[in-house]
């Protein structure tokens, strides 16, 4: 492996004669690259990463400060964003298979490695890459290729005063039935909580244009006052991705089940298709169809099919990165008696990440839709009508490159024409974070 690394780093050098074009300068990383002061260059580049992340020049100095500093996903993650944005360009890919090297994954540095052939590279390159792959495919295993994963897991405690999102009083006017007492588990009640997280993500490169990734989030929340809305949430997802030039596809399976008091209150089973799109000046644009088939356990009448288009626009504006986004959907009942509960769906929302400096950043979020329910509700005579508002806010502390400190509010408010939904929620925790690769 060490005559493998120095090899490439020996043929990579040679190839200085390649220009490529970027959209910044990045004047005291090269100089400290130059000077092959690469603590120093990552230590920097990481200050000012989330509001350069997209830019070519960026992204190599970056990723090449990573992995002489030992951080190798981070330097393959930088390295691919040169890929997709410069795909021509020879020196970000040699960069990038020892990046593989280093995590041995060989399958995916063989693939660079060839891409590199296919741009006729000066004879001495092309001897050393040639000798390079033959070394690899002589002691490759094809069953031990390896993938890239990532994990975190997070502990927080913290204090819900409605966690079953009920109304405010237990008397009520309802239309029809007159003034009606409603059970307790529909009144809110309160209670502190303490959840934990744990993520993972696996991700595969099966070529220079694709790769393979799945994902696992698994949630639970304890609540200490009345544990028959103890929460467990499971989301799955696998996909595969294409890159092509300046766009990026995305086609994603998932399935979501979630638990309630300890049984099974619905299962989400999905299919999301993604295209995205880089812009001018650091700008993502993307668009996503989804369908879902929502299975609720309580009442089977109300089981129905989704289906939704968003659209989001991702940018930059010096240490902030903003994200805004539109969708638009529908849903289907899948018995007819059913239709009280299918919705006409409509949302806008908006997130906001400041960056103060490389421990600190914050973040500010809010979402608002309209639900038009499609049929008449069974204890009105109207269709029921909801306005929704969600706000979220944060911040976060990092203590080393792991670990941090979370601390988040949430509120949720739901206006309905029928005052039986009328609902707010107020939401408070701090906790940890752990990540490691």
């Amino acid at each position: 492996m060490k005559l493998y690394i120095f090899k490439a780093f020996y043929f990579s050098s040679l190839i200085l004669f390649t220009q490529i074009v970027y959209s910044k300068s990045f004047p005291l990383l090269e100089k400290n690259i130059a000077a092959k002061q690469y603590e120093l260059a990552y230590e920097k580049a990481s200050k000012i990463r989330l509001q350069n992340e997209g830019d070519p020049r960026f992204d190599y100095l970056y990723g090449l400060a990573a992995l002489e500093t030992g951080h190798y996903n981070q330097a393959i993650f930088a390295l691919e964003r040169v890929k997709f944005s410069t795909p021509t360009v020879m020196r970000p890919r040699l960069e990038l298979a020892r990046a593989y090297l280093k995590l041995n994954n060989k399958a995916a540095a063989l693939s660079e490695f060839k891409s590199v052939l296919r741009f006729s590279p000066p004879t001495a390159v092309r001897k050393n890459v040639e000798t390079y792959i033959a070394a690899i495919k002589e002691k490759q295993s094809p069953q031990k290729i390896k993938s890239i994963i990532k994990s975190l897991a997070s502990f927080t405690i913290g204090y819900d005063d409605n966690i079953n999102f009920g109304v405010d009083d237990e008397l009520i006017d309802l239309p029809v039935f007159g003034s009606v007492r409603l059970n307790p588990d529909s009144v809110k009640q309160s209670s502190g909580f303490a959840e934990s997280r744990l993520q993972i993500q696996q991700r595969k490169t099966r070529n220079r244009n694709s790769s393979t990734f799945a994902m696992a989030n698994l949630t639970h929340r304890e609540y200490f006052k009345n544990d028959d809305f103890n929460l467990s949430d499971f989301d799955f997802r696998t996909g595969i991705l294409w890159n092509k030039g300046k766009r990026q596809y995305q086609l994603i399976a998932r399935d979501r089940p979630v638990l309630l008091g300890g049984s099974l209150y619905s299962n989400t089973i999905g299919l999301d298709v993604i295209a995205r799109r880089a812009l001018a000046n650091q700008k993502l644009a993307s668009i996503s169809l989804s369908l879902e088939n929502y299975d609720y356990k309580p009442l089977a009448n109300a089981d129905r099919k989704r289906a939704y288009i968003t659209g989001r626009l991702d940018f930059n504006q010096g240490n902030a990165f903003h994200q805004i986004g539109t969708s638009i959907g529908r849903e289907w009942p899948d018995d007819d008696d059913g239709k009280q509960f299918s919705r006409d769906i409509a949302a806008i929302s908006y997130k906001l990440t400041q960056n103060w400096n490389v421990k600190n950043k914050s973040f500010f979020g809010v979402n608002y839709g309209q639900y038009q329910h499609r049929g008449i509700d069974s204890l009105s005579t109207e269709k029921r009508k909801d306005k929704r508002i969600v706000i979220d806010a944060g911040h976060e502390f990092k203590l080393n490159d792991k670990t941090s400190l979370l601390f988040s509010l949430r509120h949720i408010k739901n206006d309905s024409n029928l005052d039986l939904y009328d609902a707010k929620r107020n939401e408070v925790r701090m906790g940890v974070r752990y990540e490691w690769n």
